[in-house]
């Protein structure tokens, strides 16, 4: 099958599912190779079988390996980014190729990955960047591929690039996907608190409360740090009451607080850059610090307030 790339608009953002290994070879080695003729800057984020194709037939190809645990996404956004500030520099392109791939079953692990899709289209909309996102059908859960489809303006079908009429704005599409369930908190909370008086209390409550919880100290420090930015923010922009709640068992660790204020407050796609840019002297961190701290980060909005709510696994190993 011939990958046509030819008539691709300026700026792409596809996806394409592919149902061998024959298929996603192809669909890899097109999109680089299109990229290398044209000039562009071509990096390969891919499983290491599939690096190892690329390094031998396209060696000017830039190749990143993908490992056990996937970027959270500000951290694979910045990298993209850089990528596209480095392109410019050099009076080029930047062309992607990425490989979505978990090794968990979880759908919660793969929405957190489809959450990402959207992230980068809100953040990387008007960039010049084309990237085409590599869904293998034979471990991609059929409702994540259709959830991910939402995120993704463009399809390759039949070797061509088409717009694709299943995509939605980012904005519409955080909305389509909703909050997910976290059972977790069908259980009893290890920890409440409503209407605290001051956030050092709140601070120190929290620290208490999530103390030996995790695998190791610095995954509890990280989350201790999410979770204070997180109450910071409800303190200053919300307003009282401010509450919290934690959930924990065996394998993950959930946080909660909600405040006062922030009517119409709608913070699901916050929080994937710093909110003043790289200048983080001006603050509005809280939200990126958290998403760049925990596994999953969700915001919710209402009329009496706003909760955001981080799950993050006990054991980043595991």
């Amino acid at each position: 099958m011939r990958v046509d790339v030819d008539a691709a608009p300026q700026r792409v953002h596809g996806l394409v599912a592919p149902s061998t290994d024959d298929e996603l070879l192809t669909a890899v080695l097109g999109w680089a190779r299109a990229g290398l003729a044209a000039g562009d800057l071509t990096v390969a984020v891919v499983l290491p079988w599939v690096a190892e194709h690329v390094r031998a037939e396209l060696p000017g190809v830039e190749v990143c390996e993908l490992g056990a645990v996937t970027p959270r996404a500000p951290d694979g956004i910045a990298v993209q980014l850089e990528l596209a500030r480095r392109a410019a520099a050099e009076g080029r392109r930047l062309r992607v190729v990425g490989q979505l791939h978990e090794d968990a079953d979880a759908l919660r692990v793969w929405d957190e990955r489809v959450r990402s899709e959207v992230a980068y289209e809100h953040v990387l909309g008007s960039v010049p960047v084309s990237t085409l996102c590599v869904y293998d059908r034979r471990t991609t859960p059929p409702a994540v591929l259709q959830a991910a489809l939402l995120a993704h303006p463009q399809q390759q079908v039949d070797g061509r690039i088409l717009a694709n009429p299943a995509h939605l704005a980012p904005a519409e599409a955080v909305a389509a996907l909703g909050t997910p369930v976290e059972p977790l908190q069908a259980t009893e909370p290890v920890f409440a608190v409503d209407d605290v008086p001051t956030l050092p209390e709140l601070r120190h409550a929290l620290s208490a409360a999530l103390r030996g919880r995790f695998a190791d100290r610095d995954t509890e420090e990280d989350v201790h740090l999410a979770a204070s930015e997180i109450a910071a923010n409800a303190f200053r922009h919300g307003g009282r009451p401010v509450s919290a709640r934690v959930w924990a068992d065996a394998d993950r660790v959930v946080v909660s607080i909600s405040d006062g204020g922030r009517e119409g407050f709608d913070g699901r796609l916050a929080g994937y850059r710093p909110a003043h840019g790289d200048d983080l002297s001006h603050g509005g961190m809280g939200l990126w610090l958290a998403r760049k701290l925990c596994d999953h980060v969700d915001v919710e909005g209402a009329a009496t307030g706003s909760t955001v709510r981080l799950t993050t696994a006990t054991d980043p190993r595991a």
